[in-house]
């Protein structure tokens, strides 16, 4: 999985073909506590570095726990 954010702010998240088969299949990815602290670990720096690229008013968004959030479907195929 990488994640990918654009100069406007807004970002992408890319997987695998291994990441895609898994999540087909089982509809889920399993994370073991060992690569989740990764993960978590690598999170939060680019959360502090995408934090940069937003404007005032997208810093200052509160999410509430249970909010569902919208995706965007790509406009084209790779």
């Amino acid at each position: 999985m990488k994640i990918i954010q654009k100069e406007d702010g807004s970002g992408e998240i890319h997987f695998s073909d291994e990441e895609i088969k898994v999540i087909q299949k089982h509809k889920k990815l399993i994370l073991n506590k060992e690569f989740l602290k990764h993960f978590i670990n690598l999170f939060i720096a680019l959360f502090m570095e995408f934090q940069k690229k937003f404007d005032n008013k997208t810093k200052e968004m509160l999410t509430p726990v249970d909010k569902e959030i919208e995706i965007s479907k790509p406009k084209d195929h790779l």
